[in-house]
Protein backbone atom coordinates (compact mmCIF):
# COMPACT_ATOMS: atom_id res chain seq x y z
CA UNK A 1 0.00 0.00 0.00
CA UNK A 2 1.82 3.08 -1.57
CA UNK A 3 1.60 6.31 0.41
CA UNK A 4 0.47 9.39 -1.64
CA UNK A 5 1.39 12.97 -0.73
CA UNK A 6 -0.22 16.26 -2.19
CA UNK A 7 1.69 19.12 -2.77
CA UNK A 8 0.47 23.20 -3.20
CA UNK A 9 1.03 25.14 -6.95
CA UNK A 10 3.07 28.33 -6.12
CA UNK A 11 2.36 30.12 -9.40
CA UNK A 12 3.19 28.27 -12.71
CA UNK A 13 5.80 25.66 -10.68
CA UNK A 14 7.32 23.16 -12.55
CA UNK A 15 8.86 25.88 -15.63
CA UNK A 16 10.95 27.86 -13.37
CA UNK A 17 14.58 26.36 -15.06
CA UNK A 18 15.95 24.13 -17.79
CA UNK A 19 16.56 21.65 -15.57
CA UNK A 20 12.45 21.11 -14.79
CA UNK A 21 11.86 21.91 -18.74
CA UNK A 22 14.82 18.91 -19.70
CA UNK A 23 12.97 16.49 -17.47
CA UNK A 24 10.01 17.47 -19.14
CA UNK A 25 11.24 16.98 -22.62
CA UNK A 26 13.50 13.78 -21.35
CA UNK A 27 10.60 12.05 -20.38
CA UNK A 28 9.48 12.62 -24.58
CA UNK A 29 12.31 11.65 -26.04
CA UNK A 30 14.10 9.41 -23.85
CA UNK A 31 16.41 10.95 -22.25
CA UNK A 32 18.26 12.95 -24.59
CA UNK A 33 17.07 16.14 -22.45
CA UNK A 34 18.97 15.25 -19.74
CA UNK A 35 15.62 13.66 -17.98
CA UNK A 36 17.71 10.63 -16.78
CA UNK A 37 17.31 9.50 -12.61
CA UNK A 38 19.44 7.97 -10.48
CA UNK A 39 19.05 4.92 -8.98
CA UNK A 40 21.93 5.38 -6.59
CA UNK A 41 20.27 7.28 -4.30
CA UNK A 42 18.13 6.34 -0.95
CA UNK A 43 14.58 4.80 -1.96
CA UNK A 44 12.13 4.79 0.78
CA UNK A 45 10.75 0.96 0.89
CA UNK A 46 6.83 0.38 -0.10
CA UNK A 47 3.99 0.67 2.53
CA UNK A 48 2.07 -2.52 3.43
CA UNK A 49 -1.75 -2.92 3.90
CA UNK A 50 -2.95 -5.56 6.50
CA UNK A 51 -6.50 -6.19 6.91
CA UNK A 52 -7.28 -7.13 10.78
CA UNK A 53 -10.60 -8.29 11.99
CA UNK A 54 -11.97 -7.52 15.65
CA UNK A 55 -15.35 -8.03 18.11
CA UNK A 56 -17.55 -4.99 18.56
CA UNK A 57 -16.69 -5.49 21.91
CA UNK A 58 -12.28 -5.39 21.77
CA UNK A 59 -12.97 -2.29 19.48
CA UNK A 60 -14.61 -0.57 22.68
CA UNK A 61 -11.89 -1.40 24.60
CA UNK A 62 -9.08 -2.20 23.01
CA UNK A 63 -7.40 -5.52 22.52
CA UNK A 64 -3.80 -6.87 21.52
CA UNK A 65 -3.33 -8.68 18.17
CA UNK A 66 -1.09 -11.38 16.85
CA UNK A 67 -0.44 -10.74 12.96
CA UNK A 68 1.87 -12.21 10.72
CA UNK A 69 2.79 -10.69 7.51
CA UNK A 70 5.41 -11.45 4.35
CA UNK A 71 7.66 -8.34 3.49
CA UNK A 72 10.80 -7.69 1.67
CA UNK A 73 13.84 -7.13 4.00
CA UNK A 74 17.40 -6.46 3.33
CA UNK A 75 19.06 -10.14 2.48
CA UNK A 76 20.22 -11.48 5.73
CA UNK A 77 23.12 -13.69 3.96
CA UNK A 78 25.13 -10.61 1.99
CA UNK A 79 23.34 -7.57 4.64
CA UNK A 80 21.33 -6.23 1.93
CA UNK A 81 24.92 -5.85 -0.74
CA UNK A 82 23.99 -7.59 -3.27
CA UNK A 83 27.54 -9.73 -2.96
CA UNK A 84 27.99 -12.90 -1.74
CA UNK A 85 29.36 -13.53 1.38
CA UNK A 86 33.13 -12.83 1.27
CA UNK A 87 33.11 -10.79 -1.81
CA UNK A 88 31.34 -6.86 -2.52
CA UNK A 89 30.26 -5.34 -5.11
CA UNK A 90 32.60 -2.97 -6.92
CA UNK A 91 32.19 0.59 -8.19
CA UNK A 92 31.61 0.38 -11.54
CA UNK A 93 34.43 1.46 -14.18
CA UNK A 94 31.96 2.87 -16.87
CA UNK A 95 30.00 5.15 -14.93
CA UNK A 96 32.34 5.48 -11.90
CA UNK A 97 29.60 4.60 -8.83
CA UNK A 98 27.21 7.55 -10.38
CA UNK A 99 25.05 5.09 -12.02
CA UNK A 100 24.49 7.60 -15.14
CA UNK A 101 26.69 8.12 -18.32
CA UNK A 102 26.43 11.42 -20.66
CA UNK A 103 25.58 10.83 -24.66
CA UNK A 104 25.38 13.17 -26.87
CA UNK A 105 22.29 12.89 -29.30
CA UNK A 106 21.76 14.92 -32.64
CA UNK A 107 18.52 16.83 -34.12
CA UNK A 108 18.28 18.65 -36.69
CA UNK A 109 21.85 19.66 -37.10
CA UNK A 110 21.86 20.11 -33.44
CA UNK A 111 23.69 17.95 -30.94
CA UNK A 112 22.14 17.22 -27.43
CA UNK A 113 23.78 15.72 -24.90
CA UNK A 114 21.74 14.19 -22.12
CA UNK A 115 22.31 11.85 -19.40
CA UNK A 116 20.95 8.50 -18.69
CA UNK A 117 20.85 5.04 -17.14
CA UNK A 118 24.40 3.16 -17.16
CA UNK A 119 23.99 0.03 -18.98
CA UNK A 120 27.25 -1.44 -17.51
CA UNK A 121 25.63 -1.60 -13.75
CA UNK A 122 21.77 -0.68 -14.92
CA UNK A 123 22.15 2.94 -13.24
CA UNK A 124 23.16 1.43 -9.59
CA UNK A 125 26.64 2.45 -9.83
CA UNK A 126 28.27 -0.66 -8.51
CA UNK A 127 28.97 -3.82 -10.64
CA UNK A 128 28.28 -7.39 -8.67
CA UNK A 129 30.94 -9.92 -10.34
CA UNK A 130 29.71 -12.43 -7.62
CA UNK A 131 26.41 -12.34 -6.51
CA UNK A 132 24.74 -13.61 -3.41
CA UNK A 133 23.16 -16.90 -3.91
CA UNK A 134 20.07 -16.12 -1.75
CA UNK A 135 19.01 -12.83 -3.38
CA UNK A 136 20.44 -13.22 -6.86
CA UNK A 137 22.81 -10.07 -6.24
CA UNK A 138 19.67 -7.90 -5.34
CA UNK A 139 20.21 -7.73 -1.84
CA UNK A 140 16.81 -7.78 -1.35
CA UNK A 141 14.73 -11.30 0.61
CA UNK A 142 11.39 -11.85 1.15
CA UNK A 143 10.30 -13.21 5.37
CA UNK A 144 7.49 -13.39 7.19
CA UNK A 145 7.26 -11.16 10.39
CA UNK A 146 5.62 -11.57 13.42
CA UNK A 147 3.83 -8.52 15.26
CA UNK A 148 1.61 -7.64 18.52
CA UNK A 149 -0.38 -4.81 17.67
CA UNK A 150 -2.57 -2.69 19.85
CA UNK A 151 -5.59 -1.46 18.61
CA UNK A 152 -7.24 1.45 20.60
CA UNK A 153 -10.19 1.51 22.62
CA UNK A 154 -12.39 3.33 20.60
CA UNK A 155 -11.66 2.51 17.61
CA UNK A 156 -14.28 2.18 14.66
CA UNK A 157 -15.05 0.08 11.73
CA UNK A 158 -13.06 1.34 8.82
CA UNK A 159 -10.49 3.01 11.03
CA UNK A 160 -5.94 2.56 10.14
CA UNK A 161 -3.57 2.16 12.37
CA UNK A 162 0.11 3.18 10.66
CA UNK A 163 3.30 1.15 12.28
CA UNK A 164 6.06 2.93 11.13
CA UNK A 165 9.43 1.40 9.73
CA UNK A 166 7.44 -2.24 9.71
CA UNK A 167 6.70 -2.08 5.56
CA UNK A 168 8.99 -3.33 3.31
CA UNK A 169 13.06 -1.97 3.91
CA UNK A 170 14.29 0.28 2.01
CA UNK A 171 17.39 0.61 -0.70
CA UNK A 172 20.59 2.02 -0.75
CA UNK A 173 20.13 3.06 2.97
CA UNK A 174 16.44 4.52 2.44
CA UNK A 175 14.16 3.98 5.21
CA UNK A 176 11.78 1.24 5.51
CA UNK A 177 7.96 1.79 4.58
CA UNK A 178 5.10 1.39 7.07
CA UNK A 179 2.35 -1.17 8.16
CA UNK A 180 -1.18 0.17 7.60
CA UNK A 181 -3.64 -2.11 9.63
CA UNK A 182 -6.87 -1.11 8.58
CA UNK A 183 -9.55 -2.64 11.13
CA UNK A 184 -12.77 -3.88 10.61
CA UNK A 185 -15.43 -4.70 13.37
CA UNK A 186 -17.89 -7.25 12.63
CA UNK A 187 -21.03 -6.32 13.94
CA UNK A 188 -22.67 -7.12 17.39
CA UNK A 189 -26.00 -9.07 17.61
CA UNK A 190 -27.51 -6.23 20.18
CA UNK A 191 -26.21 -3.14 19.98
CA UNK A 192 -25.23 -0.40 17.20
CA UNK A 193 -23.05 2.21 16.49
CA UNK A 194 -22.90 6.38 16.64
CA UNK A 195 -19.93 7.68 17.11
CA UNK A 196 -19.41 7.09 20.88
CA UNK A 197 -22.83 6.51 21.92
CA UNK A 198 -24.80 2.68 21.31
CA UNK A 199 -28.27 1.54 21.04
CA UNK A 200 -30.38 -1.02 21.21
CA UNK A 201 -33.92 -2.51 21.72
CA UNK A 202 -35.49 -4.04 25.07
CA UNK A 203 -38.64 -5.76 24.67
CA UNK A 204 -41.18 -5.37 26.99
CA UNK A 205 -44.47 -7.37 28.29
CA UNK A 206 -47.75 -5.84 28.65
CA UNK A 207 -47.47 -5.89 31.94
CA UNK A 208 -44.47 -4.62 32.53
CA UNK A 209 -45.04 -1.68 30.31
CA UNK A 210 -48.36 -0.90 31.65
CA UNK A 211 -47.18 -1.41 35.64
CA UNK A 212 -43.41 -0.53 35.14
CA UNK A 213 -40.96 -3.04 36.22
CA UNK A 214 -37.45 -3.66 37.28
CA UNK A 215 -35.80 -5.15 34.02
CA UNK A 216 -32.38 -6.14 32.99
CA UNK A 217 -30.92 -4.18 30.29
CA UNK A 218 -27.87 -5.71 28.42
CA UNK A 219 -24.48 -3.55 28.60
CA UNK A 220 -21.01 -3.83 27.06
CA UNK A 221 -20.09 -5.08 30.77
CA UNK A 222 -23.24 -7.25 31.55
CA UNK A 223 -26.34 -6.76 32.67
CA UNK A 224 -27.64 -3.56 34.60
CA UNK A 225 -30.67 -3.46 36.38
CA UNK A 226 -33.40 -0.09 35.65
CA UNK A 227 -36.70 0.49 36.89
CA UNK A 228 -39.02 1.22 34.40
CA UNK A 229 -42.11 3.99 34.98
CA UNK A 230 -45.65 2.56 35.17
CA UNK A 231 -47.43 3.90 31.56
CA UNK A 232 -44.48 3.43 29.42
CA UNK A 233 -45.24 3.55 26.03
CA UNK A 234 -43.63 1.76 22.51
CA UNK A 235 -40.76 3.77 21.57
CA UNK A 236 -40.24 5.82 24.40
CA UNK A 237 -36.05 5.80 25.22
CA UNK A 238 -33.84 5.75 28.03
CA UNK A 239 -29.84 6.37 28.53
CA UNK A 240 -27.05 4.89 30.40
CA UNK A 241 -24.91 7.44 30.95
CA UNK A 242 -21.39 6.52 30.33
CA UNK A 243 -21.96 2.73 29.15
CA UNK A 244 -21.17 3.63 25.45
CA UNK A 245 -17.82 3.18 23.87
CA UNK A 246 -14.61 4.96 25.18
CA UNK A 247 -13.43 8.04 23.31
CA UNK A 248 -10.66 7.29 21.38
CA UNK A 249 -8.74 10.95 21.62
CA UNK A 250 -10.03 11.22 25.53
CA UNK A 251 -9.63 8.32 27.77
CA UNK A 252 -11.92 9.81 30.38
CA UNK A 253 -15.02 10.47 28.20
CA UNK A 254 -17.46 8.00 27.09
CA UNK A 255 -20.49 7.58 25.29
CA UNK A 256 -23.56 6.85 26.64
CA UNK A 257 -26.41 3.47 26.08
CA UNK A 258 -29.18 4.54 24.30
CA UNK A 259 -32.15 1.76 24.78
CA UNK A 260 -36.09 2.13 23.31
CA UNK A 261 -38.38 -0.58 24.39
CA UNK A 262 -40.72 -1.78 22.44
CA UNK A 263 -43.78 -3.54 23.75
CA UNK A 264 -44.79 -7.49 22.46
CA UNK A 265 -48.15 -8.13 22.36
CA UNK A 266 -48.88 -11.62 23.74
CA UNK A 267 -50.29 -14.44 20.66
CA UNK A 268 -51.80 -17.64 21.27
CA UNK A 269 -54.09 -17.09 24.39
CA UNK A 270 -56.42 -20.01 25.29
CA UNK A 271 -59.98 -19.08 26.19
CA UNK A 272 -59.14 -18.06 30.12
CA UNK A 273 -56.26 -15.68 29.16
CA UNK A 274 -58.69 -13.94 26.40
CA UNK A 275 -61.42 -13.82 28.52
CA UNK A 276 -59.29 -12.04 31.36
CA UNK A 277 -57.69 -10.02 28.95
CA UNK A 278 -61.86 -9.15 27.67
CA UNK A 279 -62.60 -8.33 31.11
CA UNK A 280 -59.58 -5.96 31.43
CA UNK A 281 -60.59 -3.78 28.38
CA UNK A 282 -63.99 -3.64 29.71
CA UNK A 283 -63.02 -2.33 33.24
CA UNK A 284 -60.70 0.33 31.58
CA UNK A 285 -62.41 3.66 30.91
CA UNK A 286 -61.47 6.74 28.21
CA UNK A 287 -59.50 7.83 30.91
CA UNK A 288 -56.88 4.72 30.33
CA UNK A 289 -56.35 5.58 26.96
CA UNK A 290 -55.87 9.49 26.32
CA UNK A 291 -54.41 9.00 23.38
CA UNK A 292 -56.67 6.59 21.79
CA UNK A 293 -59.64 9.42 22.63
CA UNK A 294 -57.90 11.84 21.24
CA UNK A 295 -56.94 10.02 17.83
CA UNK A 296 -60.99 9.03 17.33
CA UNK A 297 -62.33 12.83 18.32
CA UNK A 298 -60.23 14.31 15.51
CA UNK A 299 -61.50 11.66 12.76
CA UNK A 300 -65.42 11.98 14.23
CA UNK A 301 -65.59 15.10 16.23
CA UNK A 302 -66.41 13.36 19.76
CA UNK A 303 -66.69 15.60 22.60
Amino acid sequence: MGGAGGGGFGGFGGFDGFGDLGDILGGMFGGAFGGGRRRTGPQQGDDIGYRVSITFEEAAFGVKKEISYSRVCHCPDCKGSGAAPGSRAETCSVCRGTGQVKRVQRMGGMAFQSTAPCDNCHGTGRVIQNPCAKCRGTGMAKEVKKLTVSIPAGIDDGERIALRGQGNDGKNGGPAGDLVILVNVRNHAIFERNGINISCEVPLTVAEATLGAEIEVPTLEGNVKYNIPEGTQPGTSFTLRGKGIPSINNSNRRGDLIFRVTVEIPKGLNEKQKNAMKAFADSCGEVNYAKHKQFFKKIFGQK
